[in-house]
């Protein structure tokens, strides 16, 4: 394969193959990933700190 024509293939897939989303479909995806990033970060503090209670108190014994 010439590397011209792989080049031109890249290409040719690249604008005319692939389906990019629409700008609302990217604002509504990064609403949902942000949110379930803060929802999960929140979370796993809470279970964080339950954990280190009850280290605290076995330990503590």
């Amino acid at each position: 394969m010439k590397k011209n024509n792989f080049f031109l293939e890249i290409y040719n897939e690249f604008f005319h193959c692939i389906t990019w989303p629409k700008l609302e479909d990217l604002q509504y995806t990064t609403i949902v990933v942000s949110f379930f990033s803060i929802f999960m970060s929140i979370f796993l503090y809470g279970i964080d700190g339950i954990f280190i209670f009850l280290i605290k108190k076995l330990f503590s014994l």
